[in-house]
C-alpha cells in the first residue's frame, strides 16, 4: 500500500473502483465520504478523484501506478477479503468504529430519525438504518480487526 506523505484519513474523501464497492459500503458505515465510481475506466476514476478532491482506493495496479505518476493520492488494496481490506485501511490510520454518517448505497448524508433513537434515513434514496442485532456483529468484526492491527504493530509488522 502506498500512501503519499500528504495523506490524512480524517476528513478525507475517497473514490473506490468497481472491485472495492463492498469496502466502500463498509467505509461509509464507518463515517467516511466514499464516492462510487462514475465509470469503470481507470482514467475516468482518476479524473473523478481529481475533480472531487478524493483519494483513490483500488485493487488495480495500473490505476494505482497511473495515480502515482500524476502524484495523486491513491491507496492500493492487496486483499480480496473484506476483513483484510479493512485491516489495510486501518493501517492507514482510519478508525475502526461504526459511525453512520452516509448512505451505504449512494453516499448521501444520513439524517437521524426520532430524537434519542438510533435510526437514520438517507435523504436521497430513503434507505433506513438502525442499530439492531446485526450492528453488534459488525462491531465485533471491527474489534477483531483492530486487535490484529495492534498485534501487527506490537510485533513490528507496520505493513
Amino acid at each position: 500500500m502506498t500512501i503519499p506523505d500528504t495523506f490524512r484519513p480524517s476528513g478525507q474523501g475517497y473514490v473506490v473502483d468497481l472491485m472495492l464497492m463492498r469496502l466502500g459500503r463498509w467505509l461509509r458505515l464507518m463515517g467516511q465520504d466514499v464516492a462510487n465510481p462514475e465509470s469503470e475506466s481507470d482514467w475516468e476514476i482518476r479524473d473523478q478523484a481529481k475533480r472531487e478532491h478524493r483519494t483513490v482506493i483500488t485493487r488495480d495496479r495500473r490505476l494505482w501506478q497511473s495515480c502515482l505518476k500524476m502524484e495523486w493520492p491513491c491507496i492500493l488494496i492487496r486483499s480480496s477479503q473484506i476483513e483484510e481490506q479493512l485491516l489495510e485501511m486501518a493501517k492507514t490510520g482510519l478508525p475502526l468504529l461504526l459511525d453512520p454518517q452516509r448512505c451505504t448505497l449512494c453516499n448521501e448524508p444520513l439524517e437521524q430519525m426520532a430524537q434519542g433513537r438510533e435510526q437514520w434515513r438517507c435523504r436521497r434514496c430513503d434507505k433506513l438504518y438502525w442499530r439492531g442485532s446485526h450492528w453488534r456483529k459488525m462491531e465485533e468484526m471491527l474489534e477483531k480487526i483492530g486487535s490484529r492491527r495492534e498485534e501487527d504493530w506490537g510485533s513490528g509488522q507496520k505493513k
